[in-house]
């Protein structure tokens, strides 16, 4: 997993039968993706990684986890080559087009919840601005609240805060 991590293809070329061994509930190309090693990645990829798996604790794939950490290319990268990916997390991604593929084959995306809210809330967290803007042209709904009981406006607001608090 360091080598992953640390994007070491030396050391992954060592054992390449452990390219879908799990550590800490995650494989190596979770690892590598989240630490923006494309040539790691490449490398994991091309010896039988999983594209799609999914970590233990949060069911999210490597693609999920480079957009955690803002690895765009990264992201970019692995939608290339053909990581699956679900309405909620191209509006997490930004991927306008993808989710306006989404909703024309069924237009329910647009208010289907899930444990954080619609993907109006989802775009909100992730400071995706164009999904929110096509979202309301789309007549998505603004003022529901989430789960957690946090509409979209306060979501933005807390987002807004917490960026203010970090570059201090």
């Amino acid at each position: 997993m360091s080598a992953a991590r640390d994007g070491d293809v030396a050391a992954l070329s060592i054992h390449p039968e452990l390219v879908n061994v799990r550590h800490d509930g995650a494989t190596a190309l979770h690892f590598a993706a989240l630490n923006g090693r494309l040539d790691a990645v490449r490398w994991l990829l091309e010896h039988g990684a999983t594209l799609d798996a999914k970590d233990d604790e949060f069911a999210m794939t490597p693609v999920a986890w480079a957009n955690e950490k803002g690895q765009r290319a990264m992201v970019d990268f692995l939608l290339a080559q053909g990581a699956s990916i679900r309405p909620f997390e191209t509006a997490a991604f930004g991927k306008l087009d993808r989710l306006q593929a989404f909703a024309a084959a069924d237009p329910s995306v647009i208010t289907q919840e899930h444990k954080w809210g619609t993907v109006v809330h989802t775009a909100c967290i992730w400071g995706q601005i164009e999904i929110l803007e096509w979202l309301i042209s789309q007549g998505a709904n603004i003022t529901q609240a989430s789960p957690q009981g946090l509409t979209p406006l306060e979501i933005a607001q807390n987002r807004r805060r917490t960026a203010a608090r970090i570059h201090r």
